[in-house]
């Protein structure tokens, strides 16, 4: 009754669906688990109370109870399309073969775990049918892919050569067993590559599959994380956890017999510099292994890491994406481009502010992480679409956040640097009054690139490098000797104004505005001046206007993201940025690559996070760091993306277009 008049019995989308139902009624009407007062309940009030009223034992968490029906229902849906399109049957068996490994894995996985490392009473002892019942469907679902699938292609094309591996197998050609089975090997898994299409799964898909994950951490985080050994929810994907066991180590003594102070003294320099380093080498050794659930290993640590953020972040993304691909490209492919990107941007935002609001320090390292990727790519527009060198971009970011924050303590707020507040506003005012003065904190730093964008049209490369540090620097200077700005004290009262939501607006718009710049025709002169200065005004670019305009607008970011980093410290000094916050950004720009917004941004997210991680190694990370750009220079000098960009597919990706390459990565320095 289901697709062509001539296709024969498939019995296993029929498998399918008996195993979808038997998990329906085990989920619904069987007895799943027997409470502490001896009565049963179904697995269907388990997933209802959300109260948590049930008398559950304590022992016993229900993990992802709720992936037992989804899987059900998404697997019953699969078989009838394979039913109805008999051509998608052996797709369609794939996709229920992952979600049959997913409901294994995923709920009885994590369930038999927790019964495995619970040394008291076993969880086992309060399940019931309706547990097994499922189980055995589940597993249903898992081995039905060993069912041929029948095959619905031309019977005329039976006599065709097979092909195998690499080479065509003519009918009855023999081949060696060992050969024959390499070949099958390799042909599958080009075929499970090509059946899961990641290049052709839509940003959208990803971005649906992050909030999913996000809404399942905020369900299941912290019992999971407990189950695994954690204190607490790992903050940053397990990354401020991983190197905990490695904060002992103490350095100071190494070195402090071979150049003493002058309090100290040392009768045997040598000898104590080397017990120094045993000392260091035990801690070093004591810090990978384990010694007890209070002192776990760094290999404890790593594994634990690797099981959260792959059940609760990867896994999910994956498969939600995998899920949403076709029904994503087709809603992109409807819509207009603004709409499509307006929808992106709405997603991405939901995800980012629910992953955030789960602690204040979440929320705040994504603040840090807007404010970086604001400053890296405005840096990429000077250093990696225009090819000049400017390593004093901090001075800018210094200019835009003192002129913000006098602008805010002066007209709005009461305090003692300024006294009483110029203008009396109502609240509602105040927002308009924050983004007016980071817009004019930006404008004062685009001012301040002048000193910088004139001296460009004479000095190019190592000079213009000195010309921006000595911009830096002077910067630095005035702000230390105005006292009525706190000097080299600082700034203090600055209003805590600065949130997610400032940060995520302005971090887009900044986005926007660089790449309509690049990919304008305006834009493509800053490509040309890199390429080649003399040969880009021989064909009439007007280098010097262009010049003028790309530094504009470069400060005007570094000024407004400098406007939003002083509104979430409250406070703000001169010394803070010096030349190793320039420093910083240079090392964003050329870890993500040079002359691409999505390698800046990446590398902006991930220095965050790498500086969050290398935390408990306090003075060492400003050792690690600088190693890590030395082994990135020498091995990659292209940086992570070179000169390619993510494609967004604000239009889809329709099913005739040809790959983009590798991760729907585009090279733009080939369009150019």
């Amino acid at each position: 009754m289901f697709g062509a008049a001539n296709r024969p019995f498939s019995i296993g989308d029929w498998l399918v669906l008996a195993c979808a139902a038997v998990i329906l009624i085990a989920v619904l009407g069987v007895p799943w688990l027997s409470l502490e007062d001896g009565s049963t309940v179904t697995a269907y009030n388990l997933i209802a109370d959300t109260d948590r009223e049930l008398d559950v034992p304590a022992r016993i968490t229900n993990l992802f109870l709720i992936v037992v029906p989804v899987v059900a229902l998404a697997g019953a849906g699969l078989a009838v399309w394979s039913l109805a399109s008999p051509r998608r049957a052996r797709m369609a068996a794939r996709l229920v073969f992952i979600l049959g490994l997913i409901l294994v894995g995923y709920y009885y996985g994590i369930f038999f775990y927790e019964d495995w490392v619970n040394d008291t009473t076993s969880a086992t002892d309060y399940v019931r049918g309706g547990f097994y019942l499922a189980l055995v469907a589940g597993l249903g679902l898992v081995l039905q892919a060993a069912i041929p699938r029948a095959n619905t292609s031309n019977p005329s094309e039976a006599a065709a050569p097979a092909v195998v591996g690499d080479a065509a197998v003519l009918p009855g050609e023999r081949r060696s067993a060992l050969a024959l089975g390499r070949a099958r090997l390799s042909a599958t898994v080009r075929q499970a590559a090509a059946a899961l299409q990641l290049s052709r799964v839509p940003v959208l898909a990803y971005l649906i599959g992050m909030f999913a994950a996000t809404e399942l951490e905020r369900r299941e985080g912290q019992a999971f994380a407990r189950l695994l050994g954690f204190r607490r929810m790992p903050s940053l994907f397990g990354s401020t956890e991983l190197l905990e066991p490695f904060s002992r180590l103490d350095f100071s003594g190494v070195l402090a017999p071979l150049f003493p102070s002058p309090s100290d003294s040392f009768d045997a320099p040598l000898q104590h510099s080397w017990e120094a380093v045993r000392k260091l080498a035990e801690d070093f050794v004591y810090a990978l292994t384990s010694h007890g659930p209070r002192e776990p290993g760094f290999f404890s640590v790593l594994l634990r890491v690797v099981e959260y953020d792959l059940i609760m972040f990867v896994i999910p993304v994956l498969v939600v994406a995998l899920l949403l691909r076709r029904p994503s490209n087709a809603l992109l492919v409807r819509l207009p481009t603004w709409a499509g990107l307006a929808l992106q941007i709405v997603v991405l935002y939901g995800a980012v502010s629910r992953w955030g609001a789960l602690s204040d320090y979440r929320e705040l390292v994504l603040i840090y992480m807007g404010v970086n990727i604001m400053l890296a790519i405005s840096l990429n527009l000077v250093n990696g679409y225009m090819g000049e060198f400017s390593v004093g971009h901090a001075g800018f970011m210094a200019v835009g956040a003192y002129v913000s924050s006098i602008l805010t303590m002066w007209l709005f707020v009461d305090e003692r640097v300024f006294g009483e507040a110029v203008l009396s506003v109502p609240g509602w005012a105040l927002t308009i009054g924050f983004a007016i003065a980071l817009v004019a904190g930006g404008v004062a730093a685009a001012l301040a690139g002048l000193l910088v964008a004139f001296p460009s049209f004479r000095t190019r490369g190592d000079y213009l490098a000195i010309v921006t540090l000595a911009v830096n620097f002077i910067v630095t200077g005035l702000i230390n000797n105005i006292d009525a700005i706190g000097g080299p004290r600082g700034l203090n009262g600055v209003p805590l104004w600065t949130n997610l939501r400032w940060i995520f607006v302005f971090t887009i718009l900044s986005v926007l505005a660089i790449h309509h710049l690049v990919s304008s025709t305006f834009g493509k002169g800053i490509v040309a001046i890199r390429e080649d200065e003399i040969a880009a005004e021989l064909m009439g670019v007007h280098t010097r206007r262009i010049k003028l305009v790309a530094f504009l607008v470069s400060s005007f970011i570094a000024g407004v993201s400098g406007g939003l980093f002083a509104h979430v410290l409250a406070y703000v000094n001169p010394g803070v940025f010096g030349i190793l916050k320039s420093t910083e950004a240079l090392v964003m720009v050329y870890l993500g690559g040079m002359g691409t917004i999505s390698g800046s941004i990446v590398a902006a997210v991930l220095f965050t996070i790498l500086i969050e991680a290398l935390r408990p190694l306090a003075v060492l990370k400003w050792v690690v760091l600088p190693l890590i750009l030395i082994l990135l220079m020498l091995f990659r000098p292209q940086g992570l993306f070179g000169f390619r960009e993510i494609n967004i597919n604000l239009k889809g990706i329709r099913e005739d277009d040809a790959p983009a390459g590798p991760m729907g990565v585009r090279d733009d320095a080939a369009a150019d």
